[in-house]
Parts: C-alpha cells; structure tokens; sequence
C-alpha cells in the first residue's frame, strides 16, 4: 500500500512538472508590460509602494522593477562617494540589463512583434533621468535598439531639459558633461514642475526674485511632482513637439499653486499675486506671442488715425495773405461791442448759451462745414477757443465758398477769441437784432 501511494504521487508530481513546462513554452514567463524607475540622488532604490503611488498612481496595475544604482554625487553626497559622471555610467549598465529583461517578458505575436499594446516604460527621476538620458544617446546609435512600439520613456524633473542647458559643459566637480537632451525616435513624456529650482530655473537669471523663489522651489516642488496626475495638467501647460526623426516629446509643466517663496515665508502672503508678475516675468515662456503683442499695439491706436481724411475735411494751411485778410474780419465794430454790452438780454442769453457749449477736450473735433451762416451754438475746445474762429479763416465749406468772403453784413459781429476761455463773447449771434 505505502509503495502504490509512492507511485501515485510520483506520477502526479511528473504530471504536474509536464504541465509547468509546456505553459512556460506556450507563454513567456510574466508576458506584461514592465516599468522600470530609477531614482535621483541618494535614492539607490525605490520600495514598491512608492512606485505604485507616483505620477497620480499611472504605474499601478503592471509589474514595476526598480533599477539599482549608486545614486551618489561626490563631493556633495560625501566625499568617499563616487562623483555623478562615475554613478551614472553604472546606472546606464545596470538599466541596459533590465531593459534586456523587460524586452523579453513581453508577450509577442509570430513576427516578434508585441501583442495586447505591451511595452516597457522606463522611468527616470530626478539625476535618475540623466541616466535615461545616456541610455537614449546608446538606443539612438544602435542599429539593433527595440523599436518605438516596444519601449517608452518618462522623465520627471530633468535638470537637463531647461533652456539653460543650450550646449554640453563639463563640470569637473561632478565628472559629467551636462547636454542638451538628446534627440531620438522614441516617445518621451517629460514632466517638470513649475518654480522648480533644479529643474525649471529661470532663464532669466539676472531677475533675483525669480532665482529665490526657484531655490524655495527645490524644497516644496521637485519631489512632490513626482507624483503629479498628469491628468490634472490644464491644457495650455502641455506642450506636444515631434522631432525630425519622428519622436513625439510631450511636455507637461505641472503648476504650482502658491509660490515656494511664499511658503517659505507665510508672511508674504498678502503680496503674493504682486510677487508672483515679478517671477513669472524671469521666464521667457510668460512673454506674450510677437502676434499678439503686435495686435494689442494695434487696437490701442484709434480709428480715426488709421484712416486718412479725405481732401475735402483736410484744413487748408493758413498763409500770410488769407491771415492778414481774416484779421479785420475778426475785429467787431463798435456799434456790434456796444449793442452787446448795452442789452442785458443778449447778455443772458449768452449766458444760457454757455451753459450748453460743448466742452469736450477731444482734439480731433472737426469743424462743422455746414454753409449754415448763423448757427446758433459752437463747440469750444478746452482752451476756450472756438475751432470755427480759425476754420471760418482758412477752410472752404462744401458747396466752395470761402469763409472770408461772407460780408459782415450776413454773419454776426464776432468779438476776439481768448486763451482765457472768455468762450461767452466768442461768435455769437444778437438775438435781439435777429428778432428785429
């Protein structure tokens, strides 16, 4: 009995081992994507609960691995440390060998090709993106590197995609020449936070308030956008450029809520929205597009200066000969001064007159044309002067008669025009004589 329960077992444990071996040759083993992540300075690893949490919770539901690295920076790490350029190269081989891994994990169809949209995304945090960096420099001369539907990258606070960094510099302290991100057939989503100091300083330096605020942002904003949702990104904060190789970079500029300075120091408060126009003016990406600037000028000037007057509203230059001819003409004659002096009914009436001259202060009011010969009111500008006085001297009305034609007789006495705004004495007609 104890012998056939033996054999018994034996051929279930055969069966079984059968069963294992075939499924494994049916199916690669953990056939899924993978994400892999990489951390910055001194984060030589990421636990799993970390991982699952970053980027609003984008990586969960798949297998995540976590790329080991030095993740030193001698001498600010410490002086027995390595420098960055030396931690870096063995994070590049290190995330090399996992991509290899992650690549054959994938479940693939007869050509090779990955089924079900599977890939890999690698992700890159902090200094842990200038690792993914190199790795895309290799890709992109490597004829054999897996293709764009196999592999995707994310970089989260990239120090080296910022306009500051427009040429490669080495940087002896740090044994690593900083460059301009390289420019791949890959996809890349690159995330950074705003006011971040170490990853969205501003271009404009010179603007000390802007700097402050970027350095108080290296505290409050560049860890905590590592678990951004992108979802939540507003759409003007998102940026799509696809390369001449054919690789999309999509950019999300997560936003800062309240300014790190201001969290620094709470007692800002109150100045905040002052604050934050002076530091938005440190980054050139806050200036308004050429067009629009060119539109804003554009609506200020008014409509009237854009349009040429036509040859019948421009005033005719006075000259010496129409100026010596409108002078007596000007002049009122004794019995008109003492006509108006004498009746106290003519002077109220001209004070009622004044009452409701127009006196609007715009200069380009255009003088009246009408070949009316005796209006009963003028507009006066705000000197006091009557345009009419001057345009009566020099401008031709519509229907070709000139101005200093019309005999005193046909047209009221007129009294001098003074820069006083003595405006009641100026050009108006005796009510009393009209009534006679």
């Amino acid at each position: 009995m104890p012998f056939s329960l033996r054999r018994a077992g034996v051929a279930c444990g055969a069966l079984l081992a059968a069963v294992s071996v075939a499924a494994a040759a049916a199916t690669p083993a953990w056939a899924s994507s993978t994400a892999l992540v990489i951390g910055g300075i001194a984060t030589p690893s990421l636990s799993d609960i970390v991982m699952a949490e970053l980027l609003g919770g984008t990586l969960k539901g798949q297998p995540r691995v976590s790329v080991n690295w030095p993740a030193q920076a001698a001498p600010y790490t410490g002086s027995d440390d390595l420098t960055l350029g030396a931690s870096i190269d063995v994070g590049v081989t290190n995330l090399n060998a996992q991509i290899d891994a992650a690549l054959g994990r994938l479940g693939t169809d007869a050509h090779g090709q990955p089924i079900n949209g599977e890939k890999v995304t690698v992700v890159g945090l902090s200094a842990g993106s200038l690792v993914v960096n190199e790795v895309l420099r290799q890709m992109d001369a490597d004829p054999d590197a897996p293709g764009k539907n196999e592999i995707t990258f994310i970089v989260v606070a990239d120090s080296s995609r910022q306009s500051l960094i427009d040429k490669a510099r080495y940087d002896s302290r740090l044994d690593y020449t900083y460059q301009p991100a390289p420019e791949t057939a890959y996809d890349i989503i690159v995330v950074t936070g705003e006011y971040d100091g170490m990853a969205d300083f501003p271009d404009r330096w010179w603007n000390l308030l802007a700097v402050a605020n970027a350095v108080a942002g290296s505290i409050f904003v560049h860890v905590p956008v590592m678990f951004a949702d992108l979802s939540a990104v507003p759409a003007e904060n998102i940026d799509v450029d696809v390369n001449a190789k054919g690789g999309t970079t999509t950019h999300y500029l997560v936003p800062t809520e309240k300014l790190p300075l201001v969290r620094l120091f709470p007692s800002l408060a109150s100045r905040e929205a002052e604050l934050k126009a002076t530091i938005d003016a440190g980054y050139s990406r806050n200036d308004p597009p050429p067009a629009t600037a060119l539109t804003s000028l554009v609506t200020r000037v008014p409509v009237g200066a854009a349009e040429p007057a036509s040859a019948a509203d421009e005033p005719t230059p006075p000259t010496d000969e129409a100026t010596e001819s409108a002078a007596p003409d000007q002049t009122p004659t004794d019995d008109a001064a003492s006509d108006a002096a004498s009746d106290d009914d003519a002077s109220e009436f001209v004070a009622s007159d004044e009452d409701v001259t127009d006196t609007d202060t715009d200069t380009d009011t255009e003088t009246d044309t009408d070949t009316d010969p005796a209006p009963e009111r003028r507009d006066t500008d705000s000197a006091g002067t009557d345009p009419a006085d001057v345009g009566d001297a020099t401008v031709s009305d519509s229907s070709g008669h000139d101005g200093d034609a019309d005999s005193e007789s046909s047209r009221p006495a007129t009294s001098p025009a003074t820069s006083s705004g003595d405006s009641a004495s100026t050009d108006v007609p005796d009510p009393m004589k009209a009534a006679s």
